[in-house]
This record gives C-alpha cells, structure tokens and sequence, in this order.
C-alpha cells in the first residue's frame, strides 16, 4: 500500500523520539559552539549566543512534557541526570560548566514535573508564579544574587546553565536552574489546566529571550523567572478567574 503525501506530512516525531532527539540536539550544539562564527565581544555575544544558549536549555527541559502525567519516569529522569551532573562537576575537568548543560536541562524538567504534582490546589497554578516572580526580583535586585554580582565572582554556580559563546570565546553568561525548573512546572500545569497550550509555550520561550535582550538594553542583570512567568499568565489572563473559581468550588468538596 502507497502512502500519501499527505498523509505522511501530518505524521509527527513521538514523545520519546522526542525525548531522546532534542537532548541530543541540544548536546552537538555546546560541542559545536567553539566551532561557530566568533561573535564580537559584548552586545552581539549576549544578544546571539546568549539567546540561542537559553533556548537550547529550554528544548530539551521542556522535552519531558508528555511524561507530566506519570510519576515513575521523572524519578528515574531526575534520579539519572543528577548521579550524571554530580559526576561531571565532581570530575572538575575544563569546560564542564556547558557540558552538563543537557542532564542539567532534563534533571530541571524532571523536577520541575514532580514539583507541579505536589501543588495540588488550581490556585497555586497562579500564586506561584507571581510569589517566585516577586522573590526573584527582590532577590537580584536587593538580595544575595545582588551582592554576588557586585562583588565578582570567577567561580562558576555548578547549578547554573553556562551557556557557551561561539568561537572558543567563553561564556555568553548564565541561567539559573531554577528557571528552567519553574518553565516546567509551569508548563505542566498548562497542559493540566487547559490553559493556551501553544501560546503559553511561545509566551514563556519568549521571555527567556527577552532576559539578554533587556539586560543588553538597561545594562543590568535582569532575572529570568518573572519575565517567564509573565509569559506564561499573560496569554492566560482571562483564565485566571476560572482557576480561582474552580479552587472555590472543589474546597467545599475536600471539606465534605
């Protein structure tokens, strides 16, 4: 029997071809980054490989997704990728920061699912996102990661993204772990909610971009998570009041 063109065209990469192709992708990026066009130092770094190195990071975190609604398979993910990123950084070998790049991705993309399972309340789909959002900005701005970037620092956060400059140049600059955590968590619960699916997904992939854009543009350290955060309420607006809504009328059930 002939398949039809078309018919071939609607098919689509299954989740775990999915789950083991992105990391990979993902993987022959960083090593391919000393290899890429060298960038003028500065502004074009941060704008070009900083923005492709937080996208990268966000691929193969979010490339869990279809597994949110098991628990068995972000165990074993987190289980595996965090005996793989302690044995890289326990190694010390040069470099090892955008190395761990990947099982860093997939341990936050695990994590980030388990953690959507402990809130079960809809509520918290919304307090969290801004109660994060609010400590993140209180911390860069007046708190411990304020008074890092004041006084310097050449060591490298093992729970951090490095996220590598093209040409053997260094680094492009750095994103949290939690960040990437949170992008799942908050990814879950859109599909757990029935939130904008898609538009939730560009929101949020946008405000990562948006972090070197704006921290180029004000000359400042400008947090990821409120601005990932922001992407993934704002498509969602005139949702919001069913999740409270929704938490109002199965509290009375719980009760019962």
């Amino acid at each position: 029997m002939v398949r039809r063109p078309s018919a071939l065209l609607r098919r689509r990469p299954g989740p775990i071809t999915l789950a083991f192709a992105v990391p990979l992708a993902a993987l022959a990026y960083y090593l391919a980054a000393p290899a890429l066009p060298a960038l003028a130092p500065g502004d074009e770094t941060v704008l070009v490989a900083g923005g492709a190195g937080v996208l990268v990071v966000a691929a193969p975190t979010l490339a869990l997704l279809p597994a949110h609604e098991t628990l068995i398979a972000p165990l074993l993910v987190a289980l595996g990728s965090g005996l793989l990123v302690a044995a890289l950084n326990l190694g010390g070998s040069e470099g090892v920061g955008a190395a761990t790049n990947v099982p860093e991705a997939l341990l936050a993309g695990a994590l980030g699912q388990i953690l959507a399972r402990l809130f079960t309340a809809a509520a918290s789909a919304v307090a969290v996102p801004l109660f994060v959002a609010v400590v993140d900005i209180a911390s860069v701005w007046n708190g411990p990661t304020a008074r890092l970037v004041e006084d310097g620092t050449d060591r490298v956060d093992p729970l951090s993204f490095d996220l590598p400059a093209w040409g053997d140049a260094g680094s492009a600059g750095h994103l949290g772990l939690s960040d990437a955590i949170f992008l799942s968590m908050f990814a879950v619960w859109t599909q757990r909610y029935d939130l904008r699916r898609g538009a939730t997904l560009v929101g949020m992939l946008l405000g990562l971009l948006a972090t070197p854009a704006l921290s180029v543009a004000f000359d400042a350290t400008i947090p990821a998570l409120p601005l990932i955060a922001a992407g993934y309420l704002l498509p969602n607006a005139d949702r919001i009041g069913g999740l409270v809504r929704r938490e109002e009328r199965e509290e009375p059930r719980a009760r019962g």
